[in-house]
């Protein structure tokens, strides 16, 4: 076997830690930047952020999911691996310049976007980062040790920039740069460890098969676009159809939810390459032992994450981001349940193209991109960023159907109906539990860390007493690790 297979468990928890750590530096420096630009000022960096968004879609042509799936099932063979990378890459390097070429000329020609030529330059840079950095080459080899330390190294030098560098709202083109070098700065020294797993020099025999890929590709691109043109859609409409001043509430509350979201693509990520390799051996069996693993994980900690944010939300924006953006308490009251419903998609959407059904996600994406597009039309003249949320709440509900309903046949296997069950009653009572404690302080912080403490011992307790087998199972491995250590 070419690749020693790595434990699931370490992968989830390297892969969490990264995302945490991810979460936890905006933590310590968006409280800071939000005050120091103020929300008009923020509102034109993430407009620009949408902008060039569009444009690293084109560069990367959805290669994400396909790259990992095929070099995970070829692993075991490092010269077809090998090629398969260099035919990826190839494509990769042609789709970039194309990229460059199309927003250069998008900057030129669109009058609004002038105003914003800097910071639009600055940003593009994400572009050639990811590029570079070949993150699905190390998805796909499970790497999550090296990936984890290298980010972990770029959120310090990142937080170490942004309060040396950015002092007042004039130092905006600043804060463009720091946000990049803390999400994708790392991706550079990818390109040179890469060497240690592949070559991706073609030898002079060799003959790059590109075509073998492009349908494939493009049609996971067209679902990215229609993922991109969805995420970014929310902020692209506020700043045409109403101000910076509403982009940078909206940037504001969806920020918070959307930070918490991404712990959970970290746990089921490391599932993908592995169920794509089981799928290739034909292990029904530990395919849905995976898969049954996931959806206990996303319900059991997404729901209370979820129920928690719209009970503290208030406390929460006001503590993190300061009075100036009181606007933005309901913008993440509305999309908290986003939390629940992103991390179910985003599971759902990844075993889709494991299982081959990547043309189905053209179908999910273009669907729930126009009802997104029609209703942030309608609701953003009137209601600004907290139409805007509703929009992208509704859109977010939609994926989860519509994968659910191309899915059926797979999911109908995962028995999961009881313990879903278990995990709604467990979250009532938790909800009625945090509101009272809640109400019974008027601090912002204490509320937070009164009302965390109650809904974990809470929700907690009640999956204990009604005897959830996930929960009973995952205590059951905590303590036999203590004792093991212990001993």
């Amino acid at each position: 076997m070419f690749m020693k297979e790595k434990s699931i468990k370490k992968n989830a928890f390297l892969n969490t830690l990264k995302t945490f750590l991810t979460l936890f530096f905006p933590l310590i420096t968006f409280p800071y930047s939000s005050r120091i630009l103020g929300p008009s000022i923020l509102g034109q960096v993430n407009f620009a952020q949408g902008i060039v968004s569009y444009f690293s879609l084109i560069a990367s042509l959805g290669l994400h999911s396909y790259a990992v799936r095929e070099i995970a099932k070829k692993r075991d063979d490092k010269q077809k691996m090998n090629a398969i990378v260099r035919e990826l890459w190839t494509i990769n390097l042609v789709s970039t310049v194309i990229s460059y070429v199309l927003l250069f000329l998008t900057v030129c020609f669109v009058t609004k976007l002038q105003e914003y030529k800097g910071l639009i330059i600055i940003c593009s840079t994400l572009i050639m980062f990811n590029t570079f950095g070949l993150n699905w080459l190390y998805e796909a080899f499970e790497e999550y040790t090296y990936i984890t330390i290298r980010s972990l190294i770029f959120q310090v030098i990142s937080v170490v920039l942004l309060f040396t560098m950015v002092r007042s709202s004039e130092d905006y083109l600043q804060y463009a740069a720091v946000n990049i070098i803390s999400n994708v700065g790392a991706n550079i020294l990818n390109l040179f460890h890469a060497r240690k797993f592949i070559s991706l020099k073609k030898n002079d025999s060799e003959k790059l098969q590109i075509k073998r890929h492009l349908k494939p590709v493009f049609i996971l691109f067209a679902s990215a676009i229609a993922a991109t043109f969805f995420s970014s859609l929310d902020t692209t409409m506020l700043g045409f159809l109403s101000s910076d001043e509403q982009v940078g509430f909206y940037s504001a509350g969806a920020k918070i939810v959307r930070m918490i979201k991404n712990l959970f693509p970290a746990v089921t990520a490391v599932m993908i390459p592995r169920i794509a390799y089981y799928l290739s051996k034909d292990d029904e069996k530990s395919i849905l032992e995976l898969e049954k693993k996931a959806f206990n994980f996303l319900f059991c900690f997404a729901l209370p994450i979820s129920a928690g944010f719209l009970l503290l939300m208030k406390p929460l924006v006001l503590l993190f981001c300061g009075e100036h953006y009181v606007n933005a308490i309901l913008v993440s009251k509305i999309m908290s349940p986003f939390i629940i419903c992103s991390a179910i998609s985003s599971f759902t959407c990844s075993l889709l193209v494991i299982y081959g059904m990547e043309r189905y996600t053209i179908h999910r994406m273009a669907i729930t991109a126009v009802v997104d597009f029609v209703l942030n039309f309608i609701l953003i003249p009137k209601y600004g960023a907290n139409g805007a949320a509703v929009a992208t709440l509704v859109a977010e509900i939609l994926f989860v159907v519509i994968d659910c309903a191309f899915l059926r046949k797979y999911l109908a296997k995962v028995k999961m109906i009881k313990s879903i069950l278990q995990f709604f009653v467990a979250l009532v009572i938790m909800g009625v539990c945090v509101y009272f404690s809640r109400n019974l302080f008027e601090n912002s912080v204490l509320q937070l860390v009164i009302g965390f403490v109650v809904g974990v011992v809470s929700y907690g307790a009640v999956l204990v007493v009604i005897r959830n087998q996930y929960v009973l199972e995952l205590f059951s491995s905590i303590i036999g690790k203590v004792k093991g250590k212990l001993k």
